[in-house]
Parts: structure tokens; C-alpha cells; sequence
């Protein structure tokens, strides 16, 4: 790989398997930059069963050991960080040793490696260990936010505009996955808005494409979702059961998992539609993509929706789309055209416009096609790995 250019990539996310969700974006792009005159080196946290070190897909993988042993490393990869570290006082010192371990191993890299760029994925924790490198190095910055880290932005202001305002300055882009993170980031830090970029996540377009061999159900309702407030699933089941009588074919499939479950089951029940719903464990991509051919439609209802990635997966897929008119979501749908916007929390409204696919062949084929066309146009992970190995090679001409 003589003459490309090295680049550090941090992250608590990434795939630790065959078939693992954690950050698969993350080296969907780590693996496309190698096309584009980039030679990427991730570092992410270990976790138990897998090695420290390997490469995947031409990209080098670091993992760096945080705790005595792997039974207690249980911070990365499980959705539940800042809950662990914010609930009692030895989260706080577990999060420290995972952050002295996670810079010692930057540094590492950065010399055995030769790095001459370093990206981070998340304003926390990769952040903060780039603040640290860029207070010893003059190497350039580029940080990608994807809607978790600044919704904790927002909500410990004081604390992170403290300790982050001067760095965020310092950075040689940041790019956020929607507009609506940008316009977001701007409220806050409005003195960075020549850094902000927004470049979308990229998708795998040799996994999800529309699947000519399978038939599509239009009576078959699909969410591929996470059982948790922001997702906003208990409207999205009121307003299934709206419908319910109106349509007697039609089928509610959810697919994911998340803390309020059990409470959405139990609504199920009561309601009298565990014959009309049915809940899935989450499946793999390729199973996702079987699931998103055969779909009549896909929705996501939630609230402030960083980017909302299944209903891009699922537009790709041919899949005609209803979303919620919040947050990221706005980006990927436009009303009418790309899919349908409802308005947040609003389960009639919501149940109209199931009702509106559920009965209309002609706008279900019009808004599948027009979606399917913005998605492999907007979406595809090549043109989007080209332009952030154009922000990368930029950074050393600056």
C-alpha cells in the first residue's frame, strides 16, 4: 500500500464477527476507502472471544484490552455505555481505565504505523481520546457523528462545551449523518459551521437491492426497530390496531429487541392482536434484506431519529416507506414522493397512511420506485467513501 495515505479510524463500534451489527458502517467505509487511495487502520475496544489484533477485508483491526479479564469488558458493544458509566461510581472509574487504555493504544498505532490522519466515530469516547492526541500531535482531525453523541451533547451542555468547545474548533471536518444532526450542532456550537459537513451512512449496496426472485406481500406491515422510548413502537402498534378490522389480512412483523419489550408484548396482548403481531429477534443483513423484498411497506415512527437506517436499507429493497416528520428521518423521506411523512406521535395519522399503501397498488409502486432510485443514488457506499477520502486527502494539504 505504498503511498497511501494512513488513517487512524477510532471507535467503540465495530464488527467483532461474521454478521455482527456493532458498527458495521463504520468498516462498510473502512473497507471502501482502500479504492480510494486510503490505507485504514481501525482501533476498537476487545471483547471476550475475539483477537486483539486481525485483518479484515484488507483493513487492519486493532482491539485494545481495557480490564483484568474478558468477563469484565462489557462496556463496548452493547448500546448501554453512558447508562453503565453515569449509574454508579465504579462506572466512572471503569470508563476511566477504558479511555487510559484507549489513548495508550492510539499513540501506539500512531507510531507503529506511521499515521498521518486520525478519524473518530462518535463525539464519545473516540472524542475525547482524540482531544487528547491533537494536545501532543499536529496531526489533522476529522470527527463523524451518527445521533447518540450529540443528543448527550444537548443534554450535559455545561460539562461537554467545556471540556470539547475549544477542540470541535480545532478539527479539520466534522460530518454528521443528517441535516437535522448539523442544524442540531449549530444551535450549540454555531462557530463551527465551516467544519460541518453532512455525509450520509453508507450502505452496502451488494447486500441490499431489490430481490427480483422474491414476491412482495402488501398486506405485510414491517419495523425493523429497537423496543425503546425514542423509537415510539407503542403508537406504532395503536395504530396497527386501528386498522386491524379495516384490513384483515394485513400483518404487523417487528424485528429488534430493546428494554421495553416486555411492556410492548404486554399492549399486544391486551389490545387482543398477538395473532396480528408478530415479534422477531434481530436477524442478520442478508436476512434483512429478504425481509425488506417481501415488505409491503416499512415504517419508523420514532422521535428525533438521528438518520433512520432501516428506512433506507428498505427503500434500496424497493420497499415504499412511511416515517415520522422528526429528526433525521426528513432527509431520507420526501412526503409523497420518496415515501410517507407522518406527524410524530399521531397514531391516526399514522394508521392513515398504512391504510393509504395497504389499499393503493398505484402509490405503493410509485413511491417503491422513486425511493428505490434516491437511495441508490444517495446512498451507495462508493460515491460516499470517494467523498470522505476526499475530506481525508484534504486534510494534508491543509
Amino acid at each position: 500500500m505504498a503511498d497511501r495515505i494512513k488513517l487512524l479510524i477510532l471507535t467503540h463500534n465495530y464488527p467483532r464477527f461474521v454478521g455482527d451489527y456493532a458498527g458495521i458502517f463504520v468498516a462498510l467505509q473502512a473497507k471502501r476507502l482502500i479504492d480510494c487511495g486510503i490505507e485504514p487502520v481501525v482501533l476498537a475496544p476487545h471483547d471476550p472471544g475475539i483477537p486483539e489484533y486481525e485483518v479484515v477485508d484488507g483493513v487492519k483491526v486493532y482491539r485494545f484490552r481495557y480490564a483484568d479479564s474478558d468477563d469484565d469488558e462489557t462496556l463496548a458493544y452493547r448500546g448501554t455505555m453512558h447508562q453503565l458509566v453515569l449509574s454508579s461510581v465504579s462506572g466512572i472509574f471503569k470508563f476511566k481505565r477504558f479511555l487510559d487504555s484507549f489513548r495508550a493504544a492510539a499513540f501506539d498505532i500512531i507510531r507503529k504505523e506511521q499515521i498521518e490522519v486520525v478519524a473518530g466515530n462518535w463525539l464519545v469516547p473516540s472524542g475525547i481520546v482524540m482531544k487528547s492526541i491533537a494536545a501532543k500531535t499536529n496531526l489533522p482531525m476529522i470527527l463523524s457523528s451518527h445521533g447518540t453523541d450529540i443528543r448527550l451533547l444537548s443534554k450535559y451542555l455545561i460539562i461537554t462545551r467545556r471540556f470539547f468547545g475549544r477542540f470541535v474548533r480545532t478539527l479539520h471536518r466534522w460530518t454528521m449523518v443528517s441535516s437535522f444532526l448539523r442544524d442540531e450542532i449549530l444551535k450549540l456550537e454555531p462557530a463551527v459551521a465551516d467544519l460541518v459537513e453532512v455525509l450520509p451512512l453508507p450502505h452496502d449496496e451488494t447486500v441490499f437491492y431489490r430481490d427480483p426472485a422474491l414476491v412482495r406481500d402488501p398486506n405485510m406491515i414491517l419495523a425493523v426497530t429497537r423496543f425503546t422510548d425514542q423509537k415510539r413502537v407503542d403508537f406504532l402498534v395503536n395504530a396497527f390496531a386501528m386498522i386491524a378490522d379495516r384490513q384483515a389480512e394485513a400483518h404487523l412483523h417487528m424485528y429488534g429487541a430493546g428494554p421495553l419489550q416486555e411492556k410492548i408484548e404486554h399492549l399486544i396482548r391486551g389490545l387482543e392482536l398477538h395473532d396480528r403481531i408478530t415479534i422477531h429477534p434481530p436477524v442478520s443483513q442478508a436476512e434483512l434484506r429478504t425481509v425488506y423484498n417481501r415488505a409491503g411497506m416499512v415504517v419508523l415512527n420514532s422521535f428525533q431519529e438521528g438518520f433512520g437506517l432501516a428506512l433506507s436499507e428498505a427503500m434500496m429493497c424497493g420497499a415504499p416507506v412511511i416515517g415520522t416528520n422528526s429528526g433525521g428521518i426528513v432527509d431520507i423521506i420526501k412526503n409523497n414522493q420518496t415515501g410517507l411523512l407522518v406527524e410524530l406521535d399521531n397514531s391516526a395519522a399514522l394508521a392513515d397512511a398504512m391504510m393509504q399503501l395497504l389499499t393503493d397498488e398505484a402509490l405503493r409502486i410509485r413511491l417503491a420506485d422513486a425511493g428505490h432510485q434516491y437511495a441508490t443514488d444517495t446512498y451507495s457506499s462508493g460515491p460516499l467513501a470517494k467523498r470522505y477520502a476526499e475530506i481525508v486527502k484534504s486534510a494534508l494539504r491543509k
